[in-house]
């Protein structure tokens, strides 16, 4: 089975990192975003088809030559094509029931449990659906007996048929992604589900967490979540205060680390203290505190920071 993975995206949210590295290739937990979902995924999906724009040639750089246990497929975006358009795009490698996510999300969504239930329904689509507190800011679903009967656009409080979005998750039937016109921009989310809605299209609720890492406050919740337990116990150059990470090529001496701290390969820090941060590859920074902040790559520093975005293009506060 095939799972198209969204990553055309320009990832503007996360300027300037992403005039560098493309988004898809951002680390999270020290493992490129793409990569990280790629491995995810149940083992009945062998291979990945990922459907880019925007950084193309480094994509293809980083997945030649390099197993990491799927077939990858890379299909080209001569222009952004919207969702739709993405998926429909990549259709000469679909076989049948294929997954697609957004690149850029990070998600607890179970989905072996949601395959189970797509197939049992015999559906034609299944959606991953979270709940939020307010709708108002969303587009919401209506949901009975697990189908979406019709979806609506940012309710005003109190009209709101749920408080269930879409999570940026699917399972989908050829049949849906032929009804996609071929070399368009399409909102399969505007576009194409409504189309399905009450005729075969299901919803799949689950609890746990639901990112979007695509703005700077989310991207480093997203690395803190992807931790897990795989957080450093100990190194002998830092005084470990919480869950983190460390790569095994950093150098560190006389350093407080964490909690929540994410420090990228070939990373050299002296005399800082570090919190609620990611620092990438080739970062050095001396005798400075750094919080809530995503640094790199190949930055130098020696003063403190906080609530920042830093790049080789620049630096804005979040």
């Amino acid at each position: 089975m095939e799972a198209i993975i969204l990553v055309g995206g320009l990832g503007t949210r996360l300027r300037p990192l992403t005039h560098t590295v493309p988004k898809p290739l951002l680390p999270l937990a020290n493992v490129p975003m793409v990569e990280r979902m790629v491995r995810n995924l149940p083992e009945v999906f062998d291979t990945a088809i990922l459907a880019v724009n925007y950084g193309l040639d480094e994509m293809k750089i980083y997945f030649e030559g390099r197993d990491i246990g799927k077939k990858i497929i890379i299909v080209p975006e001569e222009k952004p094509l919207g969702t739709g358009g993405a998926m429909r795009n990549c259709i000469d490698h679909v076989t049948g029931t294929t997954a697609v996510f957004n690149g850029d999300v990070v998600t607890s969504a179970d989905l072996n449990k949601m395959l189970e239930q797509h197939i049992r329904t015999k559906a034609k689509g299944t959606l991953a659906l979270w709940e939020v507190e307010d709708p108002s800011r969303f587009g919401v679903v209506e949901l009975k007996n697990g189908q979406i009967l019709q979806f609506q656009e940012k309710p005003e409080r109190g009209t709101e048929l749920s408080n269930l979005i879409n999570a940026g998750t699917y399972l989908l039937e050829p049949e849906v992604l032929e009804m996609i016109p071929p070399n368009q921009k399409i909102s399969i989310e505007r576009d194409i589900y409504p189309q399905v809605a009450g005729n075969g299209l299901y919803g799949f609720p689950f609890e746990g967490y639901f990112i979007d890492s695509g703005t700077p406050e989310s991207y480093l919740e997203a690395n803190f979540k992807s931790i897990g337990n795989n957080g450093t116990a100990a190194h002998s150059g830092a005084s470990i205060r919480g869950p983190s990470l460390i790569h095994e090529s950093a150098v560190l001496q006389d350093c407080i680390i964490g909690p929540n701290a994410i420090i990228g390969p070939n990373v050299k820090m002296e005399k800082c203290v570090i919190r609620r941060t990611v620092i990438l590859s080739d970062v050095k920074g001396y005798g400075s505190v750094i919080e809530d902040c995503v640094i790199g790559p190949a930055i130098s520093f020696e003063k403190d920071l906080s609530r920042t975005l830093v790049s080789p293009k620049g630096s804005i506060p979040f």
